[in-house]
């Protein structure tokens, strides 16, 4: 129990620095804190005929073990057995499907003839050992996919004066962090900066398409383009699809996006790192993976977090055509949900939210009724549980979380219920510790 009871407290320390992903994968999902509670489990069920807790005088106790075994039972359920996500409904729309808490990696091979198909729930963090491989044998075909590197929150940094290095541009433009941020473009490449798409010394139609000669750099637009100079803040125009000198320092705005030009690279390599190493489930993730197929193998770069559906990645590879993904999946409801009206009220003479609530309709075949879903107004049907958790930043729409876990929640109840049943009987039962001592203090004095 010592043990137990440190290793939760060092999990609260863990969230709170590394976020609930790392806690999770470090203590709260591991098997040795799954063996402990099944050691204290264990423990329990000893004692329960060690010390013949079965007796009738000794009922209050049997009840207090029991209560800790039907929680940590219940735990186990809810852990193995229950689902949990994330809906979102807008106004005047319906949905019956919601996204998965976990996470998982979808994998389909095929070969234009027979097709193979697994997935595997993966729980990954910035602090946590997240090695795994996964094997495959299809059509005599021996696959391999293994893990390489996680990198949450991934940004883009840069390598100067590399051997194998090449021409790569420096532009700063609007964060969505908020603030400035650097985005960088190689040669020959297409890239999307501040919703503009930018290409350098490329064929590939762009809307802003940047060359150099020389030393010199110079774009074309197919938009009109208004300009500053940092140095001395003058001001100018320059007319579309003409071509101009691309100059450093300063502030160009393109369809209402602004960006500056700020370094060139000559030898420079770019790679992946995390922004933060607190694990933000709102962040994406970059998981990267080697794919093996015989004797030939591939490095493969998936995007991906909580709340996500990520977009697969098909491609073929050594005669066979693969399809993968990294992040959460659906899950259908046996019935759809309405939503009619969203309602948010705020604090008086501030735009802080003081409560939110969902007007929605529940369409089950002929069964149809409505429900309002607010803070500690749960919509509890057919063993799913909807709770109002967000909302969409137009407000226009209700972000719900999901649960199914009717049995696991019933045990765990079950044991509540016996815990404060088994506290009361020990204090009013006349065999009760708290009694007996009582007596002796009375027969004393």
């Amino acid at each position: 129990m010592l043990f137990f009871a440190v290793s939760i407290g060092v999990a609260t320390f863990i969230e709170n620095d590394y976020g609930t992903t790392a806690a999770r994968a470090l203590i709260f999902n591991s098997w040795w804190l799954e063996l402990c509670l099944m050691s204290l489990c264990a423990i329990f069920i000893f004692n329960i005929f060690r010390y013949k807790l079965y007796l009738p005088r000794k009922i209050p106790i049997l009840c207090f073990h029991l209560s800790f075994i039907l929680i940590i039972l219940g735990a186990g359920v809810t852990r193995y057995v229950g689902v949990e996500g994330v809906m979102r409904i807008r106004e005047g729309g319906l949905n019956n499907q919601f996204i998965s808490s976990n996470l998982f990696l979808e994998v389909k091979v095929h070969n234009n003839k027979y097709e193979y198909a697994t997935k595997k729930e993966l729980l990954l963090s910035s602090i946590s050992n997240n090695f795994f491989h996964l094997p495959i044998n299809f059509e005599n075909s021996s696959i391999n996919i293994e893990y390489q590197d996680f990198i949450h929150d991934p940004i883009d940094k840069i390598l100067i004066n590399q051997p194998n290095g090449k021409r790569i541009l420096e532009f700063i433009v609007p964060s969505k962090k908020g603030g400035m941020e650097s985005q960088y473009l190689m040669a020959d490449n297409i890239k999307d900066i501040n919703n503009i798409t930018v290409t350098f010394d490329s064929n590939l139609s762009s809307d802003l398409n940047i060359s150099q000669r020389d030393s010199l750099f110079y774009f074309s637009c197919k938009y009109d383009v208004d300009y500053m100079k940092m140095s001395d803040q003058s001001k100018g125009f320059l007319p579309r699809n003409k071509e101009h000198v691309l100059n450093h320092k300063t502030l160009y705005t393109i369809n209402g996006k602004n960006m500056v030009f700020k370094e060139y690279f000559n030898n420079a390599i770019l790679y992946k790192d995390s922004y933060s190493v607190k694990n933000d489930e709102s962040k994406l993730d970059l998981l990267k993976l080697k794919l093996t197929v015989l004797n030939k193998d591939t490095i493969l770069n998936l995007y991906g977090g909580q709340g996500f559906i990520s977009s697969k990645e098909y491609f073929s590879f050594n005669n066979l055509f693969f399809s993968i993904s990294y992040g959460a999946i659906n899950h259908t409801l046996p019935f759809a949900i309405f939503l009619k009206d969203f309602q948010l009220d705020r604090y008086p003479g501030s735009d802080s939210p003081s409560s939110f609530a969902s007007e929605i309709q529940v369409l089950d075949g002929d069964n149809t009724f409505d429900y309002r879903i607010f803070m500690n107004n749960v919509l509890n049907y057919r063993g799913y549980r909807f709770f109002q958790s967000s909302y969409d930043k137009d407000e226009k729409g209700t972000i719900l979380s999901v649960n199914k876990d009717k049995w696991g929640t019933i045990i765990t109840y079950c044991g509540y219920l016996s815990l404060l049943l088994s506290v009361i009987a020990l204090i009013l039962s006349r065999f009760s510790r708290i009694n007996l001592l009582g007596k002796k203090m009375n027969y004393k004095s």
